[in-house]
Formats: structure tokens, C-alpha cells, sequence
């Protein structure tokens, strides 16, 4: 296996937030007349000439989401091959969302969906994210861009031995407790491990049911990293699970 970092493929082109649509005309009545740029939903004009008030979510130029994310894919490379001196197997898929507000700055930004399963990595590739200029949103306060990446381990290593996920019942339970506790949002969370040949972790990484979520994803791993799961033999493994 090559020694630098392979990027497989885009899997998932940018998701631009839509912009709000005007209202399906009623059954058996006649479609409404095109708007004229002074009515368009996005955005609302007080008829006295006061000041207008954007919707919450505008759309963002296409190429220009797809440019800041290819600018981006050397510093994400640079967090998997430093993830990589720790956890020598280290590698998988991820999914990043962020929010981009009117200055085209990032206000928020998290992995909808991450297989890597190693916290700091992916703590790394959100600041990747956060340090490019983005595009500034059009009719609306933020604008949502989506985008996922596979990424190859960077070492030529054996990659690490599969897990049943059901050996980690035992070890879930005895941590349900703190588990819960460091949740900040309802729904399934997602992990991902490795685990050493003496049951402990070697790494960890928790992806959220949604942004709220992301708070709530530092105090999980710790536990996770804290906890003691079955040997998974002579070769540590990797197992993704829901939490």
C-alpha cells in the first residue's frame, strides 16, 4: 500500500440548502402569477421601505462550495497522516457538514457519518474546514454544504482484524451510566473503535444525530477510551457500532 495518502473518490457531491418554496397553489385553483423580485420568499419587505429580514437558510454558489473543499484536502491529509503516527491503521470514510454564515466563515461543523475512529483526526479536520474562506450565502443568515471523502490508511500496515460488535455488550453496559449522561441530544449516536489485543481502546470516535449533538461527542469518546471490551485475538480490530 502507498505511503501517501489516497483519496478514493468524492462520494457525495455538495448539498446546497434550498431556498424556502412559495406555497402549492389549492386544488382546482389556478397557479399563483410569477413573483417579482420585490416578493420572492426568501425574502420579506416591509412596505413602509424599513429594513427587510433574510430567512435562516440561503443557498451558496455550487462551485465555489466544491473549490473550498478541494482547497481543503491538503490540510485533511496532513490530520490523517499525523492520526496515522498514533494509530498506524488508521483510515475510512467521512461525511462533514457546515454551516457558512454572511462573512463566509464557518459557524458550525461536524461528521454527519465517520468510519476513521480516532476523535483528534477528525477534531483536525473540522479545523481544516474552518480555516478556508468560503462562499458568503445568498438570501438567508447561513448556507449548509455537505461533502464526503474515503480515505486510505497512509501506512503500508495489515489492516486491523474485524470485530463482532456484540462482544461489546458487557463492556457497554458497565459504562451505560456515564454513556447517557454525556449525551446532549436525542437519537442515535454512531461509533467507531480500535480494539487492542488486550481489550483496551486503542481510539475512538462518536458521530452525532445532529449538530446539538456535536457538544456531546469529546465527553463519549473519553468514556468509550476509559472502558474494557473482549480481545479481539493476536491483532487489534476495528468496529463500528451504535451507541
Amino acid at each position: 500500500m502507498p505511503q501517501a495518502v489516497s483519496l478514493l473518490r468524492w462520494l457525495v457531491p455538495c448539498s446546497l440548502a434550498l431556498l424556502p418554496l412559495a406555497a402549492l397553489a389549492g386544488c382546482g385553483e389556478s397557479a399563483p402569477p410569477p413573483q417579482t423580485a420585490d416578493d420572492q420568499p426568501t425574502r420579506e419587505r416591509e412596505s413602509s421601505g424599513g429594513p427587510s429580514v433574510s430567512s435562516e437558510i440561503g443557498g451558496l454558489d455550487e462551485e465555489k462550495v466544491n473549490a473550498a473543499f478541494e482547497s481543503s484536502l491538503s490540510g485533511l491529509q496532513r490530520c490523517l497522516q499525523q492520526g496515522a503516527s498514533r494509530v498506524e491503521f488508521l483510515g475510512g470514510s467521512v461525511s462533514f457538514f457546515v454551516k457558512i454564515d454572511l462573512q463566509g466563515k464557518v459557524d458550525g461543523a461536524y461528521l454527519e457519518k465517520s468510519t476513521l475512529g480516532d476523535r483528534e483526526t477528525e477534531k483536525c479536520m473540522l479545523g481544516a474546514l474552518r480555516s478556508k474562506k468560503w462562499p458568503k450565502p445568498v438570501g438567508g443568515e447561513h448556507g449548509l454544504a455537505r461533502k464526503s471523502f474515503d480515505f486510505d490508511p497512509p501506512n503500508d500496515v495489515r489492516a486491523p482484524a474485524e470485530y463482532d460488535a456484540s462482544h461489546l455488550s458487557k463492556g457497554l453496559e458497565k459504562i451505560a451510566g456515564k454513556l447517557g449522561s454525556c449525551k446532549s441530544e436525542k437519537g442515535q449516536y454512531e461509533a467507531t473503535m480500535y480494539v487492542a489485543t488486550d481489550g483496551s481502546v486503542l481510539s475512538a470516535s462518536v458521530t452525532p444525530p445532529g449538530e446539538d449533538g456535536e457538544a456531546a461527542v469529546d465527553c463519549l469518546v473519553s468514556t468509550l477510551k476509559d472502558a474494557s471490551f473482549p480481545s479481539p485475538g493476536s491483532w487489534p480490530a476495528k468496529v463500528t457500532f451504535a451507541l
